[in-house]
Protein backbone atom coordinates (compact mmCIF):
# COMPACT_ATOMS: atom_id res chain seq x y z
CA UNK A 1 0.00 0.00 0.00
CA UNK A 2 1.40 3.41 -1.09
CA UNK A 3 0.92 6.16 1.48
CA UNK A 4 0.61 9.48 0.57
CA UNK A 5 4.10 10.67 1.08
CA UNK A 6 5.41 8.33 -1.17
CA UNK A 7 2.59 9.10 -3.92
CA UNK A 8 3.03 12.47 -3.51
CA UNK A 9 7.48 11.76 -3.80
CA UNK A 10 6.21 9.44 -7.40
CA UNK A 11 4.15 12.59 -8.50
CA UNK A 12 7.12 14.77 -8.08
CA UNK A 13 9.64 12.54 -9.99
CA UNK A 14 7.30 11.80 -12.74
CA UNK A 15 6.81 15.27 -13.46
CA UNK A 16 10.66 16.05 -13.12
CA UNK A 17 11.32 13.36 -15.56
CA UNK A 18 8.58 14.68 -18.13
CA UNK A 19 10.14 18.20 -17.25
CA UNK A 20 13.78 16.95 -18.27
CA UNK A 21 12.16 14.87 -21.20
CA UNK A 22 10.38 18.07 -22.01
CA UNK A 23 13.71 20.50 -22.30
CA UNK A 24 15.80 17.79 -24.06
CA UNK A 25 13.44 18.06 -26.81
CA UNK A 26 13.41 21.68 -26.37
CA UNK A 27 17.34 22.09 -26.42
CA UNK A 28 17.18 19.10 -29.70
CA UNK A 29 14.70 20.95 -31.80
CA UNK A 30 16.83 24.47 -31.07
CA UNK A 31 19.94 22.86 -32.37
CA UNK A 32 17.99 21.19 -35.50
CA UNK A 33 16.71 24.75 -36.09
CA UNK A 34 20.41 26.16 -35.63
CA UNK A 35 21.21 23.47 -37.91
CA UNK A 36 19.39 24.21 -40.74
CA UNK A 37 19.35 27.97 -40.82
CA UNK A 38 23.28 27.51 -40.83
CA UNK A 39 22.79 25.31 -43.68
CA UNK A 40 21.00 27.71 -45.31
CA UNK A 41 23.36 30.69 -45.41
CA UNK A 42 25.86 28.11 -46.64
CA UNK A 43 23.99 27.88 -49.53
CA UNK A 44 24.22 31.29 -50.61
CA UNK A 45 27.89 30.53 -51.51
CA UNK A 46 26.17 27.90 -54.12
CA UNK A 47 27.82 30.01 -57.12
CA UNK A 48 30.88 30.35 -55.57
CA UNK A 49 31.28 26.59 -54.46
CA UNK A 50 30.48 25.80 -58.13
CA UNK A 51 33.14 27.90 -59.51
CA UNK A 52 35.71 26.72 -57.21
CA UNK A 53 34.25 23.14 -58.40
CA UNK A 54 34.26 24.04 -62.27
CA UNK A 55 37.92 25.39 -61.76
CA UNK A 56 39.29 21.16 -60.80
CA UNK A 57 37.09 19.34 -62.84
CA UNK A 58 36.49 19.02 -66.39
CA UNK A 59 32.51 20.22 -67.40
CA UNK A 60 29.98 21.54 -65.87
CA UNK A 61 27.98 18.49 -65.18
CA UNK A 62 31.06 17.66 -63.18
CA UNK A 63 30.70 20.58 -61.06
CA UNK A 64 27.94 20.44 -60.49
CA UNK A 65 28.28 16.88 -59.47
CA UNK A 66 30.86 17.92 -56.70
CA UNK A 67 28.76 20.91 -55.85
CA UNK A 68 26.02 18.32 -54.51
CA UNK A 69 28.55 16.26 -53.34
CA UNK A 70 30.12 19.32 -50.92
CA UNK A 71 26.47 20.30 -49.65
CA UNK A 72 25.93 16.76 -48.86
CA UNK A 73 29.43 16.32 -46.68
CA UNK A 74 28.64 20.07 -45.27
CA UNK A 75 25.56 18.64 -44.17
CA UNK A 76 25.98 15.64 -42.49
CA UNK A 77 29.62 17.50 -40.61
CA UNK A 78 27.83 20.82 -39.57
CA UNK A 79 27.89 19.97 -36.26
CA UNK A 80 31.60 19.69 -36.58
CA UNK A 81 31.97 23.38 -37.27
CA UNK A 82 33.49 25.31 -34.17
CA UNK A 83 33.13 28.65 -35.43
CA UNK A 84 30.40 29.97 -36.95
CA UNK A 85 31.97 33.08 -37.86
CA UNK A 86 34.56 30.86 -40.25
CA UNK A 87 31.71 29.28 -41.67
CA UNK A 88 32.21 30.08 -45.41
CA UNK A 89 36.27 29.05 -45.11
CA UNK A 90 35.00 25.81 -43.53
CA UNK A 91 33.01 25.31 -46.73
CA UNK A 92 35.27 25.85 -49.27
CA UNK A 93 38.13 23.85 -47.59
CA UNK A 94 35.20 21.04 -48.14
CA UNK A 95 34.97 22.20 -51.50
CA UNK A 96 38.60 21.94 -52.14
CA UNK A 97 38.81 18.20 -50.77
CA UNK A 98 36.03 17.21 -52.95
CA UNK A 99 37.71 18.75 -55.90
CA UNK A 100 41.01 16.76 -54.95
CA UNK A 101 39.82 13.55 -53.94
CA UNK A 102 38.04 13.64 -57.42
CA UNK A 103 40.87 14.34 -59.19
CA UNK A 104 42.69 11.23 -57.56
CA UNK A 105 40.26 9.26 -58.41
CA UNK A 106 39.74 10.52 -61.73
CA UNK A 107 43.67 11.58 -62.68
CA UNK A 108 43.42 12.46 -66.11
CA UNK A 109 40.94 14.69 -65.50
CA UNK A 110 42.18 18.33 -66.42
CA UNK A 111 41.28 22.03 -65.36
CA UNK A 112 39.13 24.11 -67.73
CA UNK A 113 40.69 27.41 -69.17
CA UNK A 114 38.99 30.31 -66.92
CA UNK A 115 36.97 31.18 -69.87
CA UNK A 116 36.04 27.83 -71.15
CA UNK A 117 32.05 28.57 -70.79
CA UNK A 118 32.22 32.28 -71.46
CA UNK A 119 29.65 32.61 -74.96
CA UNK A 120 31.34 32.88 -77.86
CA UNK A 121 32.72 36.53 -78.74
CA UNK A 122 29.79 38.47 -80.09
CA UNK A 123 30.63 39.37 -83.94
CA UNK A 124 33.76 36.83 -84.14
CA UNK A 125 34.67 35.49 -87.45
CA UNK A 126 35.04 31.97 -87.15
CA UNK A 127 38.91 32.50 -87.97
CA UNK A 128 38.66 34.47 -84.56
CA UNK A 129 36.45 32.24 -82.79
CA UNK A 130 39.20 29.33 -84.08
CA UNK A 131 41.94 31.37 -82.50
CA UNK A 132 40.33 31.81 -79.65
CA UNK A 133 39.34 28.25 -78.79
CA UNK A 134 43.05 27.51 -79.57
CA UNK A 135 44.27 30.06 -76.74
CA UNK A 136 41.76 28.41 -74.16
CA UNK A 137 42.81 25.26 -74.87
CA UNK A 138 46.57 25.92 -73.86
CA UNK A 139 45.53 27.79 -70.99
CA UNK A 140 43.83 25.02 -69.82
CA UNK A 141 46.95 22.95 -70.63
CA UNK A 142 49.06 25.43 -68.73
CA UNK A 143 46.93 25.79 -65.57
CA UNK A 144 46.72 21.99 -65.47
CA UNK A 145 50.73 21.92 -64.70
CA UNK A 146 50.94 24.00 -61.97
CA UNK A 147 52.28 22.63 -58.82
CA UNK A 148 49.34 21.76 -56.78
CA UNK A 149 50.12 24.59 -53.56
CA UNK A 150 50.27 26.41 -56.58
CA UNK A 151 46.99 24.96 -58.53
CA UNK A 152 44.90 25.01 -55.70
CA UNK A 153 45.30 29.16 -54.43
CA UNK A 154 45.32 29.66 -58.90
CA UNK A 155 41.71 28.17 -58.70
CA UNK A 156 40.36 29.32 -55.34
CA UNK A 157 41.30 33.39 -56.89
CA UNK A 158 40.48 32.94 -60.44
CA UNK A 159 37.45 30.59 -60.41
CA UNK A 160 36.26 31.11 -57.01
CA UNK A 161 37.25 35.18 -56.55
CA UNK A 162 37.69 34.38 -53.20
CA UNK A 163 39.37 37.07 -50.77
CA UNK A 164 43.17 36.54 -50.00
CA UNK A 165 41.84 36.17 -46.18
CA UNK A 166 39.11 33.45 -47.40
CA UNK A 167 41.65 31.62 -49.27
CA UNK A 168 43.99 31.59 -46.70
CA UNK A 169 41.30 30.43 -44.15
CA UNK A 170 39.87 27.43 -46.58
CA UNK A 171 43.49 25.92 -46.79
CA UNK A 172 44.87 26.85 -43.40
CA UNK A 173 47.84 29.18 -44.36
CA UNK A 174 49.45 32.57 -43.49
CA UNK A 175 47.97 35.23 -45.99
CA UNK A 176 51.66 35.67 -47.20
CA UNK A 177 51.64 32.62 -48.15
CA UNK A 178 48.50 32.76 -50.28
CA UNK A 179 49.89 35.94 -51.72
CA UNK A 180 53.28 34.47 -52.52
CA UNK A 181 51.66 31.55 -54.05
CA UNK A 182 49.36 33.10 -56.29
CA UNK A 183 52.26 35.48 -57.37
CA UNK A 184 54.21 32.88 -58.74
CA UNK A 185 51.54 30.72 -60.21
CA UNK A 186 50.07 33.73 -61.90
CA UNK A 187 53.73 34.28 -63.32
CA UNK A 188 54.48 30.69 -64.28
CA UNK A 189 51.25 30.93 -66.40
CA UNK A 190 52.04 33.96 -67.92
CA UNK A 191 55.34 32.48 -68.99
CA UNK A 192 54.37 29.75 -70.12
CA UNK A 193 51.76 31.52 -72.36
CA UNK A 194 54.18 33.88 -73.72
CA UNK A 195 55.59 30.84 -74.66
CA UNK A 196 53.41 29.85 -76.64
CA UNK A 197 53.11 33.54 -78.30
CA UNK A 198 50.42 34.47 -76.38
CA UNK A 199 50.01 37.30 -73.27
Amino acid sequence: MINNGQKGENEDHGKNKAGAEAGMNDNGSALQSTKETLFRELLESRDTVFRICLGFCRNSRDAEDLTHDVYVTAYMKINALKNIQSRKSWLYKIARNTCLNHLRRSPHQSLLSLDACAPAVEGATPEESLELQEQLEILKTVISTLPRRMKEVFVLREYGRLAYEEIAGALGLRLGTVMSRLNRARQSVTRKMRSHNYG
